[in-house]
């Protein structure tokens, strides 16, 4: 087939060419050319319409969807406002009977005060959706419904005559009540009221009168009960809430003619009409407010009718407001019901378009298959191609540090880099040619593989980078390909005794058949690094700095960091580290070097009270192993050693020490004359394997200067 369509191309070219250039309708379909004028005449004949008309359809559903959802998103906000509306209305009565509980006109027990909490519980739970992250003080008690309800449960609870205060009482409810106003608001300002937002605006001002109408009930009940108002601010404070209840009810009547609904209601009691009793009230009590309170003045039965008539007034202004929230929502509900025959007839219009544009594309199938088949394998290719380049570049960066692998895939230069200082570190396993006679090939893997992968696991979140691993070799360098200063001496202590301390907790082999034994090396110097190599690159180091560490291992010993004197100088400025001087040993290339043992990490107290060696220390005739002794030193104190100078030849004056006191600073020196001799003869014990013998000396030596330590203090302190 592909063979007689590539034909047919080449004569239909070669007419083509012979009989001249065709025009735009006439060309060679199975050219390129044709290709492409064929498909510029399917489309503008048939699939542009359609797309146009289905752009448009697609726009006309998304855009009732969206007016759909913003409606329903407004209904829920509505139904928020007048659940929230009801939880105010009954925290205002729970508030007045408070504060009635605590003034005369109130009973000795909150018998009465029991049923309104539980009503007040129940508008919190009824609440759908508590909109904790609202409150602008970002107080815990506001963050969900049980937090409230343990809130108000221990304000309960506190209630009585003796520790409770009605402005206190006033100002507790009063607080969470301005809250939940404000989510009042703030569910306005997030939600598109666009049909219905003069109403709500109406019904929120409706609900922030009821609040000024409540707080006028509180202070007003309070002034008839005790006689007048206890100070000249709680008078202006009810001036404030007559004025604040007035206003925000004029202005609800402005946005909203509903408002009006009121005087409908008919608020008669006793055959009077509330409105004119309250007014009545205000007036007196904006009269005589300014007045001291007086005993004599106390009306409980005109404190007693005030309370009665504002909550009348209050009830019928609760109803106003769930008048109003309902009359919102069945504006809502009628928007919806549009939005939703919309969105039925804009879905039977799309329908329509979409089997039209499933004719039209049947019957082009024929012409695209191949082009979707090609399209198809190349998707496949590109992802074959994709997770293949993900494992060369896993493989790469193994290779050879990322950043370089980075450079190598951009088709930069590389160009080998000198790094003036670095420290590498190598180790073995000590006897593997015995281990690997011992165990079988599987086994050898096994044990590589476990080793490598704990050791692997301790170079993460380090500074370190791992060069290689041959055979039973493993290479870490740190300092390179990033420069880190000198912290390159620091990462790789704390690697090397991380890898010293995993190899004394961790068992890799069966104890019949061997205990695996690590010999490691450091050394710190400076070295180059570059690429080497084409079919199989590698990013190898250079120098006399790799050669010396693997030195340094070779000449380890089992589960010990055997390190150079240029990392003993670098570590020595830390003070971290605990060393020991090995001595001088023969370095094959190198001749005779002085090396150290690393023996351990100090914490800060140690290293303060051992004061560690530092750089102009190392320059002094003491062994490496006395400036870590602190009975050597003490001892050094009273004796030093000939050659150095003494505190007499620096003229310090010096206070004779008693008789008793000189006695023990000899019994020091003699002590530390011998822990002088024991750490010179300590190395040469290790290489000979009496090692046993030698801690058992420095044991000995130990609880001697204890003894001594102790007779000092007896004597009483002395200074030197």
């Amino acid at each position: 087939m592909d063979k007689s369509s590539s034909s047919l191309s080449s004569l239909a070219i070669t007419n083509l060419a012979l009989n001249g250039k065709g025009t735009i309708c006439n060309t060679v379909p199975v050219s390129d050319r044709g290709k492409r004028v064929q498909m510029i005449k399917m489309l503008c004949l048939t699939v542009l319409p359609i797309l146009a008309l289905w752009s448009y359809c697609v726009y006309q559903l998304t855009d009732i969807i969206a007016t759909k959802t913003d409606n329903e998103k407004v209904r829920e906000s509505l139904e928020f406002s007048i659940e929230v509306g009801r939880l105010i209305h009954h925290l205002q009565k729970e508030r007045d009977l408070s504060i009635l509980y605590l003034s005369a006109l109130g009973p000795d027990t909150k018998t009465f005060l029991i049923k309104e909490y539980q009503i007040t519980d129940e508008s919190i739970e009824s609440i759908a959706k508590w909109p904790g992250n609202l409150d602008r003080y970002n107080r815990e008690a506001f963050r969900s419904k049980s937090k409230m309800l343990q809130h108000l449960g221990q304000h309960r609870q506190q209630l009585n005559h003796q520790s409770s205060d009605i402005d206190k009482e006033m100002t507790f409810y009063t607080s969470i009540i301005d809250i939940i106003i404000y989510w009042g608001y703030k569910s306005i300002v997030e939600s598109k009221f666009a049909v219905v937002w003069k109403s709500l605006v109406g019904f929120q001002k409706i609900t922030a009168a009821k609040e000024d109408m409540g707080l006028e009930r509180a202070l007003g009940t309070m002034f008839f009960a005790r006689g007048g108002f206890e100070t000249h601010l709680q008078f202006e404070q009810y001036n404030m809430k007559i004025f604040g209840f007035q206003s925000n009810y004029k202005t609800g009547r402005l946005y909203s003619p509903d408002v009006d609904l009121i005087g409908s209601y008919g608020i008669f009691s006793n055959g009077r009409n509330v409105s004119i009793v309250i007014n009545n009230y205000r007036s007196y009590i904006q009269d005589h407010g300014e007045e001291k309170q007086d005993v004599s003045k106390i009306d409980l039965k005109n404190s007693r009718w005030f309370y009665d008539n504002t909550s009348l007034y209050l009830d019928t202004l609760l109803s106003l407001q769930t008048s109003l929230g309902n009359i919102c929502l069945q504006k809502v509900d009628k928007i919806l019901e549009d939005s939703n025959r919309d969105l039925i007839i804009s879905s039977c219009v799309l329908v329509l378009v979409l089997i039209s544009c499933s004719l039209v594309i049947i019957s082009t199938e024929n012409l695209t298959s191949n082009i979707q088949k090609y399209a198809v394998i190349l998707v496949d290719k590109t992802k074959e191609l994709n997770f293949e380049k993900k494992r060369t570049d896993s493989l790469l960066y193994q290779m050879v540090p990322k950043e370089v692998a980075d450079k190598l895939k951009k088709k930069e230069g590389i160009e080998a880099e000198f790094f003036k200082s670095v420290t590498v570190l190598f180790s073995d396993i000590h006897g593997f040619s015995v281990l690997s006679i011992t165990l079988q090939p599987l086994e050898i893997v096994h044990l590589l593989n476990a080793l490598y992968g704990a050791i692997d696991i301790l170079l993460d979140n380090r500074d370190l980078y791992k060069v290689e691993t041959i055979n039973d070799s493993y290479m870490v360098v740190s300092g390179l390909p990033h420069r880190n200063n000198n912290r390159h001496a620091y990462e790789i202590a704390e690697f090397a005794l991380s890898v010293q301390r995993m190899m004394r907790d961790q068992t890799f082999t069966n104890k019949e058949k061997g205990t695996v034994q690590l010999r490691i090396g450091v050394n710190t110097g400076p070295c180059m690094a570059g690429i080497v190599g084409s079919k199989l690159p590698r990013y190898c180091l250079f120098g006399d700095t790799v050669n010396t560490a693997s030195r340094m291992k070779s000449h380890s010993q089992p589960n010990k960091v055997h390190i150079s004197h240029t990392t003993y100088v670098l570590l020595s400025k830390t003070g971290k580290y605990m060393m020991k001087k090995r001595g001088t040993i023969d370095i094959k290339g190198k001749g005779e070097m002085v090396t150290y043992w690393l023996v351990r990490s100090i914490s800060s107290d140690e290293s303060l009270a051992e004061s560690p060696v530092s750089d102009s220390s190392l320059n002094n005739d003491l062994p490496g192993e006395i400036t870590h002794n602190r009975y050597a030193l003490g001892a050094l104190s009273y004796n030093p050693l000939p050659g150095r100078k003494t505190k007499k030849d620096e003229k310090v004056t010096a206070r004779v020490p008693p008789s008793g006191v000189t006695k023990v600073a000899a019994k020091k020196h003699t002590i530390a004359k011998q822990k002088t001799t024991f750490f010179e003869e300590g190395t040469e014990s290790e290489e000979n394997g009496d090692g046993q013998k030698s801690i058992q000396q420095e044991e000995e030596s130990d609880k001697l200067i204890i003894s001594i330590d102790q007779e000092a203090q007896n004597t009483g302190p002395f200074t030197e």
